[in-house]
């Protein structure tokens, strides 16, 4: 199948195809490009296969940085960066063995009920986990491209490569050698989000059910936050802090050894299979891509996507410095950070949630529909589940204001509910919204922005140093712009005009040579 696509546009759905029917290559080759037409074209045993290989590595791996919370406990307690607490003699943190450090220029001994309050410590961790978030999608345009240009099979090795290599060095980092860290943290951040965009493909697996797919795939890189938690606990137990990582980075190996099981390229977007001569005749002309990234419904829907993760970011850089200023005792700081923990792993159960509510309102909606009005229906489907994860993490953000254990629970619960929900019902209304050959790029796009928008976050943790009542005013009043989003979609005049001028473009075909 020839694709003739705008300049910045470039063919790439069936180029292993074309190649090969232009000069058929040598037999690797031809294993390197072979994948399925069509959906259909896959047994139904192994579209499962890979689909489940998919949840398992995004819920593994693709967002194990934003544990963040449970890492800094665990390194606290080993004294990473506990060089910096010179200016203070309280301690909140206890190292795990008795050991002597100076502060000031006194030798003090440190025991195991000694505790450990350092602002200047906090700040380190905070600027790092900064970058991380930062780094987490700033090349996300990269990526998109790269999944469009180069595929499924090539992003998916990168991915496994830096995530292994990020625990390698997450072994490495101790007290004595704190610098580690910066790598480890980037490493697992870039692969993990590597892994998060070559899962979302997945959904086309399933035609019939794509949003619920893609709002699992979505949602499932939320528990991979709990996964330090796992870290903790061995740590807890013993057990050597360069085994408890060595471990990780080979688990992580598995991502290589199961990318022989993924489509090659990509995975196709139809279940229908087509005719040799529809292959060669048929013309596809796309609008150009960057119409749809600098769309209005594109923009509205990156601020959306922006502020909902950045006060959940927010509230996970916050969260060790909060629960120590009311935590009477070190275990019981421990125990909110288990908690925290906890709720990133049950995000497991809420994942398929979002997509199913989509689904599920989709189906009322599109109820006697066919064509424009099924297709407006789809995409206002959306609004009802968006107004819903606006409003949990405005509760969640606000929780921060008060102390006590009620308030923690109750900004844990939030965050059960909408740290998967946010991608969860986001992506699907990309695939929705836009051509669907556009969605890695725009996926991507969007990547990038809010990476650089997310930015904010370290002044605004230095400026919450100071004035933390005012800074989260402040932002708790920028979530409620979050409503132009889900508003702006219910005009059936606007989306019947973007969406057929969609149509008009994706399905254009002009006439056979």
């Amino acid at each position: 199948m020839l694709v003739q696509t705008h300049l910045d546009d470039v063919q790439y759905d069936t180029d292993c195809i074309h190649l090969l029917e232009i000069a058929p290559p040598p037999t690797e080759m031809a294993v390197l490009c072979a994948q399925a037409a069509s959906i259909g074209e896959m047994p139904k045993w192994h579209r499962w296969l890979v689909f489940l290989v998919g949840i398992f590595e995004t819920m593994v791996w693709s967002g194990t940085v934003f544990g963040w919370a449970s890492l800094v406990h665990v390194l606290k307690t080993m004294g990473v960066y506990s060089h910096l607490c010179k200016e203070s003699l309280h301690q909140v943190y206890s190292l795990s063995n008795n050991a002597t450090q100076e502060v000031d220029g006194a030798m003090l001994l440190l025991t195991d009920s000694t505790q450990l309050a350092c602002s200047s410590q906090d700040q380190q961790f905070a600027l790092i986990y900064t970058v991380a978030c930062v780094l987490y999608s700033i090349p996300g345009i990269l990526l998109g491209y790269c999944l469009h240009h180069f595929g499924l099979a090539v992003t998916r090795v990168l991915g496994g490569l830096l995530i292994s290599s990020g625990f390698i060095l997450l072994a490495l980092t101790t007290a004595d050698s704190p610098s580690y860290l910066w790598g480890a943290a980037i490493f697992l951040s870039v692969g993990g989000n590597i892994i998060r965009m070559a899962g979302l493909q997945l959904g086309n697996l399933f035609p019939e059910r794509r949003n619920t797919a893609i709002a699992i795939i979505s949602g499932m890189f939320t528990p991979s936050a709990g996964m330090f938690i796992i870290l903790q606990y061995a740590r807890e137990a013993g057990l050597p802090w360069a085994n408890i990582c060595a471990g990780f980075a080979a688990v992580a190996s598995l991502i290589l050894l199961l990318t022989p099981l993924m489509p090659r390229h990509h995975v196709p977007y139809t279940d229908e299979v087509e005719t040799q001569d529809e292959v060669k005749d048929e013309k596809v002309i796309l609008k150009p891509v960057r119409e749809s990234i600098f769309s209005w419904s594109n923009l509205f829907h990156t601020y959306w996507v922006f502020s909902n993760m950045f006060c959940v970011v927010l509230f996970s850089t916050y969260f060790n410095s909060w629960i120590n200023k009311f935590s009477e005792t070190t275990d019981e700081a421990a125990h909110y950070s288990l908690m925290y923990g906890y709720a990133n792993i049950l995000c497991f159960f809420i994942s398929p949630l979002p997509g199913l509510l989509v689904d599920t309102i989709a189906g009322k909606f599109q109820k006697g529909k066919t064509g424009l009005q099924k297709h407006i229906a789809s995409v206002q489907a959306t609004i009802i589940p968006m107004i819903l994860v606006t409003l949990t993490v405005t509760v969640q953000l606000g929780s921060l204001m008060f102390q006590g254990s009620a308030a923690v629970y109750i900004g844990l619960m939030c965050l059960t509910i909408n740290r998967p929900s946010c991608l969860a019902v986001g992506n699907p209304l990309i695939r929705i919204r836009f051509p669907v050959e556009h969605f890695n790029r725009v996926i991507g796009f969007q990547g990038t922005a809010v990476a650089l928008l997310t930015l904010l976050q370290y002044p605004h943790f230095t400026w919450a140093q100071y004035q933390p009542y005012i800074a989260l005013a402040v932002t708790l009043a920028a979530l409620f712009l979050n409503l132009l989003h889900p508003l702006h979609l219910c005009s059936k005049t606007y989306l019947s005009r973007v969406l057929s001028f969609d149509q008009s473009h994706s399905q254009e075909k002009p006439t056979k040579v």
